[in-house]
C-alpha cells in the first residue's frame, strides 16, 4: 500500500504556516514503512503561495519536469491554506492520504484521508484525531468531499474548498 502524508509547517517563526512537506510511502507486510520520495514547498513571501520548491519526480515519470513542479505548486498552495494543518498554535499535525478500495479496472474508488496530531513530537506517538473517507459515489473517477463528514467546528468554508482542492491533486499525483 502507499500513502502520501502531507505536514505544514512554520520554519521561519513569523506564526505563518510557509513549509509543506510531501512524504510518499510505500507499506509492506511486516517491513517497516519506506520513503520513496520527498518533496517540499516554501512561502517565503508570506503571502500564502509557494515561492520556492524542492520537488524532484513527483508524478512517477522518472524525470523531475515542470509538470512536477505545477503539481506540487497547486497542492502545496492547497495545503496552506487549510487551517487545520496550517494553524501555527498546533505545528504537529499531518494528513494521510491513501486510497482505500479500487474497482475492477484499478482506479481509485475510496480515498481515505487520517488526520493525526503528536502533543509531544518525539516522545509520543502520533494520534489519530479524525479519520473520513472519500467516495467517487457516480463511477466518474470525481472525489466528492461530503460536508458532512468534517465537524463544522474544526473546518470552514475556505478549510473544505482547500480540503477538496488536495483530494484532487492527491489524484493527479498517481501515488496510489
Amino acid at each position: 500500500m502507499r500513502y502520501l502524508k502531507v505536514f505544514v509547517k512554520d520554519q521561519s517563526a513569523n506564526a505563518q504556516a510557509d513549509t509543506v512537506t510531501l512524504l510518499f510511502f510505500q507499506r509492506s507486510p511486516q517491513l517497516p514503512d519506506e520513503l520513496v520520495r520527498k518533496a517540499t514547498a516554501v512561502d517565503i513571501s508570506a503571502d500564502g503561495l509557494v515561492d520556492y520548491q524542492i520537488t524532484g519526480d513527483i508524478d512517477g515519470n522518472g524525470v523531475s519536469d515542470m509538470q512536477d513542479r505545477a503539481l506540487l505548486k497547486h497542492f502545496a498552495n492547497s495545503a496552506l491554506k487549510l487551517g487545520w494543518l496550517s494553524r501555527p498554535s498546533m505545528p504537529n499535525r499531518s494528513i494521510n492520504f491513501y486510497v482505500s478500495r479500487f474497482d475492477t479496472a484499478h482506479h481509485p474508488v475510496d480515498i481515505r484521508l487520517d488526520f493525526y496530531q503528536n502533543e509531544k513530537p518525539g516522545l509520543d506517538r502520533e494520534r489519530l484525531n479524525l479519520s473520513l473517507t472519500v467516495s467517487d459515489p457516480d463511477g466518474k473517477g470525481v472525489m466528492q468531499l461530503d460536508d458532512d463528514t468534517l465537524p463544522h467546528d474544526q473546518f470552514d468554508t475556505v478549510d473544505r474548498q482547500a480540503l477538496q482542492r488536495m483530494i484532487n491533486g492527491y489524484l493527479k499525483l498517481g501515488w496510489q
